[in-house]
């Protein structure tokens, strides 16, 4: 399957925002010690995490349910006279 070039881009962002965050968990644990800074840079970078991913994963399947019925519309319209 040919993925759509926007997609391509799409992925190289989440992975980058991913990639970056974890970067800032393993920051924060490596400073260490009970400060409010450490605390909020980990909270902050969970928080991005999920919502990324969780965006991600919601717009692909909207995206993937729309191009299934973008198909079946076109099914429908070739079999009619």
């Amino acid at each position: 399957m040919i993925m759509e070039r926007g997609w391509k881009y799409r992925r190289l962002m989440v992975f980058t925002i991913i990639i970056s965050c974890l970067g800032m968990l393993f920051a924060a644990l490596m400073i260490g010690g009970n400060d409010m800074v450490v605390l909020a840079v980990v909270q902050a970078a969970l928080g991005i995490i999920i919502v990324v991913a969780g965006g991600y994963l919601g717009f692909a399947s909207w995206d993937d349910k729309n191009k299934a019925r973008e198909i079946l519309d076109g099914i429908r319209r070739e079999g009619q006279p």
